[in-house]
């Protein structure tokens, strides 16, 4: 019965609306948090709680969501379905329990938990591209397997075995490094679906000029885009992470020229990709800039990469893979399209509002809550069409094995 469950099919059916739910409930925690309410959940260092939960929660669900249903393209096998992927599922709600009531548990009994998701994850993965021999993906596994190694050095500051100074650098560390591993899997993956998306809608419209690449840049970007990260995560005022930065940036930038971005304007299901995209190198720009000592805090151009570059490429993915995998037409909806132009604004209110101390809380707190519009609506708009059969098959012939 789990097998012909439609909700338990493919998994970016029941990793994306768990993602959204993450998405609004996670940040209405934080803002109370910073806005001086009594912290209403029991975790431990509410701060790395929020870098924590938007990296491994939100970002890994997503992951999980995108990957093992793409996986089944890139290997030709079955998708993971059924019981597996109700395990999986459950792994991460054990996670997100655990962090959420850390202050409570033990540290190691915490770390246990948070590690089901991720272990399982990486186990499934390895088991599907592995036994295909997928060669070309085994980057994409390096990645995921990532998520376990990041996870596990979290918790080793939470366990006692450092310093309460050491421990704190360590999860700050590891919370920039959660990001960084999100943008390397978007430069990974999105140089290939958003040219692929773009040229696929731009040849049914009989447009004779197409998305371009250029060799060297793509056999660079993406270690350049590691170095970049490492370096800003250990090392973020650092003159060669100015430049790591400010290179990385320009080099995304240059890459999403060649995308052919503007001629996608009359559909917003790719245009917000190309949107997207670009806030990524406009992140980077801003990191090298904050590294060279100009006057750029770090935290917001931290987050008009997170906000607007992974934030945006993954709400443009979930909505456009939600639609292309249940049948519906390829067009966003305005729901979805006010939910794309909220969360633009939350990036732009994030990233340039905090002009001065008096403001960033209130900068903080009005991105935030444009954040939970957003996905409040994906949520509202797309929870039938996760939950649902496929739009052109009948009910009873639905995600039949």
């Amino acid at each position: 019965m789990l097998r012909s469950n439609p909700f338990f099919s493919y998994g970016f059916r029941p990793f994306f609306l768990l993602a959204g739910i993450l998405a609004v409930l996670g940040m209405a925690l934080w803002l109370l948090a910073i806005n001086g309410s009594p912290w209403p959940v029991q975790a431990s260092r509410s701060t790395f709680w929020h870098a924590h939960e938007m990296g491994l929660g939100f970002g890994g669900a997503v992951m999980a969501g995108f990957i093992l249903t793409a996986g089944a393209n890139w290997t030709g096998r079955p998708p993971i379905r059924g019981l597996l992927l109700v395990c999986l599922v459950l792994g991460w709600l054990c996670g997100r329990a655990a962090m959420l009531y850390s202050g409570l548990l033990p540290a190691t009994l915490t770390m246990l938990l948070d590690l089901l998701f991720p272990v399982l994850f990486g186990l499934l993965v390895t088991r599907e591209i592995v036994g295909a021999r997928n060669r070309r993906n085994y980057g994409v596994l390096a990645i995921v397997w990532a998520l376990t190694v990041f996870t596990v050095l979290y918790h080793v500051a939470a366990i006692g075995a450092l310093s309460e100074e050491s421990a704190a650098d360590m999860q700050r560390i590891v919370a920039r490094l959660f990001v960084y591993l999100l943008t390397v899997l978007i430069t990974v993956l999105g140089g290939r679906v958003i040219p692929g998306f773009t040229g696929s809608w731009l040849r049914m419209r009989g447009a004779s000029r197409l998305p371009g690449a250029r060799a060297w840049l793509e056999t660079g970007i993406v270690p350049l885009t590691v170095a970049a990260g490492l370096s800003q995560a250990l090392a973020p005022g650092s003159i060669v992470t100015a430049v790591l930065c400010i290179v990385a940036g320009a080099a995304h930038l240059l890459r999403l020229s060649g995308w052919r971005g503007l001629a996608t304007a009359a559909e917003p299901l790719l245009l917000v990709l190309h949107v997207a995209y670009a806030w990524l190198g406009l992140g980077f720009l801003l990191l090298g800039l904050s590294a060279a000592g100009l006057p750029v805090p770090e935290t917001a151009a931290l987050h008009a990469l997170t906000v607007g570059g992974i934030g945006g490429v993954i709400l443009g993915m979930m909505t456009r893979v939600a639609l292309g995998h249940t049948g519906r037409p390829l067009h966003a909806a305005r729901i979805t399209q006010l939910a794309y132009v909220l969360l633009g604004l939350a990036a732009l209110l994030r990233a340039f509002g905090p002009l001065s101390a008096t403001g960033s809380t209130l900068a903080y707190t009005g991105s935030g809550l444009l954040w939970i519009a957003s996905f409040s609506l994906f949520i509202w708009h797309y929870a039938p069409i996760l939950t649902r059969p496929r739009a052109d098959q009948p009910h009873s012939l639905a995600n039949r094995p």
